[in-house]
C-alpha cells in the first residue's frame, strides 16, 4: 500500500475517499470552499487519509453509522445519524465504520479555507482567538450548523443557486463556528460582533450606494465581499446591515432584481431567453429557465407570451 502523506490539499483528498461521488462543487465558480458528498460503503474495515490544513467538516445526509476514527494511536468511537457534525482534525487519520440502519449510507464532506476563517476572525475581532476546538470531540450537535451544511449541499447540487448565495452562507458559518467554538473568545470579542463603533447615520447612504451599485452591475458575479468594499464594510458587519436595512438577505436582493429585470425585458425587447438570462446575471438560459419559473411560476417564453 502507498505510504499516506501527513498533509494533502483539498483537492487531493477526493481520492482518499472510499465512497461513490454524487455530488461535487469543484467545477462551480465558489470561492473559498469545496463540498463533497458520496455515497459510502456500508461497511469500510479501515480507510487511511492524510491531514488536511482547511478546515473540514462532514455529516450524514443520509442513513446512521457506528464510526470510528484513530487519532494520534487513539481509537475511539461514536453512533452518528442525520444532524450530526464531525470535525476532522489536520492530521493523517484513520477510519472505520459500518451502517446501523437500513437507509443508505451517504455523507457531507465541507472543506473551507483557512485563509477565510483568518478573514472572518479579523473581521469579528476576535485576535489570537481564531483557532476552533472542535477537535477534541467525536461529534458535535449543533443545529444551525447542520442546517447551514444542508443549505450548501443543496446548493451544491443545484446549479441555479447563486455564487452570492454561498458566499453569503460560508460566511455566516464561519462567523458561527468562531463565536460559538474558537479556543479563548473573549467576552469583547462577542460585544464587538456588531457594527463598528457610532456607524447609524451613515448605515442608509451606504446600503443605497450598495443598491446602485447592484442595479448598475446585474449582469456581474457578484460576491459578498465585493458589495461590502462598496459599503465601507466587513463581509461580517456588511451581511446582517444589508438584511436590517432591507429585510432581505443581500443574495434575495441581488435574485429579486435581477429577475425583474429580466421580466422587463421579455416583455419590452425581442432578446432571446439567452441573450437575457447572460443580461441579467445567469450562466445559461437553463439556470435562468429554472429561476424565473421557481419565482414567476411560468418559463420565461410563456411570460413573453402572455404579453
Amino acid at each position: 500500500m502507498a505510504r499516506i502523506p501527513k498533509l494533502t490539499t483539498t483537492l487531493a483528498y477526493d481520492r482518499y475517499m472510499a465512497g461513490q461521488k454524487l455530488v461535487s462543487s469543484v467545477e462551480r465558480p465558489w470561492r473559498h470552499l469545496v463540498l463533497r458528498s458520496y455515497l459510502e460503503p456500508a461497511e469500510q474495515e479501515l480507510l487511511e487519509a492524510p491531514g488536511l490544513q482547511d478546515l473540514t467538516l462532514m455529516t450524514l445526509a443520509s442513513g446512521a453509522e457506528h464510526l470510528e476514527r484513530n487519532l494520534n494511536g487513539r481509537w475511539e468511537s461514536a453512533d452518528l445519524r442525520v444532524g450530526d457534525v464531525w470535525f476532522v482534525p489536520p492530521a493523517p487519520i484513520s477510519w472505520r465504520w459500518r451502517s446501523i440502519s437500513d437507509e443508505p449510507l451517504s455523507t457531507v464532506h465541507l472543506h473551507i479555507e483557512r485563509s477565510l476563517i483568518d478573514r472572518v476572525a479579523d473581521q469579528m475581532e476576535l485576535g489570537g482567538s481564531r483557532e476552533l476546538s472542535l477537535g477534541d470531540a467525536m461529534q458535535f450537535r449543533d443545529p444551525l450548523v447542520a442546517a447551514m451544511l444542508a443549505a450548501l449541499h443543496r446548493a451544491a447540487a443545484d446549479p441555479a443557486d447563486s455564487r452570492l448565495y454561498v458566499d453569503a452562507l460560508v460566511h455566516a458559518l464561519a462567523a458561527h463556528l468562531l463565536q460559538h467554538y474558537s479556543r479563548g473568545r473573549s467576552a469583547r470579542a462577542g460585544a464587538q460582533a456588531g457594527l463598528p463603533a457610532n456607524p447609524e447615520r451613515l448605515v442608509p447612504r451606504r446600503v443605497r450606494r450598495v443598491t446602485d451599485y447592484i442595479r448598475a452591475n446585474l449582469a456581474g458575479d457578484l460576491a459578498i465581499s465585493e458589495l461590502a468594499a462598496q459599503a465601507g464594510l466587513s463581509s461580517f458587519h456588511f451581511a446582517r446591515v444589508f438584511r436590517r436595512e432591507t429585510g432581505e438577505t443581500p443574495h434575495q436582493f441581488v435574485s429579486r432584481l435581477r429577475l425583474e429585470e429580466a421580466a422587463r425585458l421579455l416583455r419590452a425587447t425581442d432578446q432571446t431567453v439567452l441573450q437575457i438570462a447572460i443580461a441579467v446575471g445567469f450562466e445559461n438560459a437553463s439556470h435562468f429557465s429554472v429561476q424565473f419559473k421557481r419565482d414567476y411560476g411560468v418559463t420565461p417564453l410563456a411570460y413573453r407570451l402572455r404579453g
